[in-house]
């Protein structure tokens, strides 16, 4: 089992949702998520930097799932490199 976490610009959410396939089902989606990234602009969601974040938190079970998911979203970041795109994957030890 482990946990993803996918950060992305709100603005190409269409092309991240295209990219996921309907391959995450159960999930946790955080909206108006602010930060700085190393190659974008601040998203902090004010009138100096208006763009917000997104991120989706999700536990899946099956590893190959995850290797498509990764090489979907490394396509997606080649294609956006400046707004900002991360997937990070960790192994959970337990879940209640």
């Amino acid at each position: 089992m482990k946990c993803i976490v996918i950060i992305y610009n709100a603005a190409i959410e269409d092309r991240i949702n295209e990219a996921l396939g309907g391959m995450i089902e159960k999930f946790t989606l955080f909206e108006k998520v602010l930060g700085k990234g190393k190659n974008s602009q601040p998203h902090m969601g004010n009138s100096v930097w208006p763009t917000t974040n997104k991120l989706i938190f999700s536990v899946l079970n099956n590893e190959n799932d995850i290797d498509i998911i990764k090489e979907r979203l490394k396509k997606v970041k080649d294609e956006y490199i400046n707004e900002g795109l991360k997937l990070l994957v960790f192994p959970v030890e337990e879940l209640i």
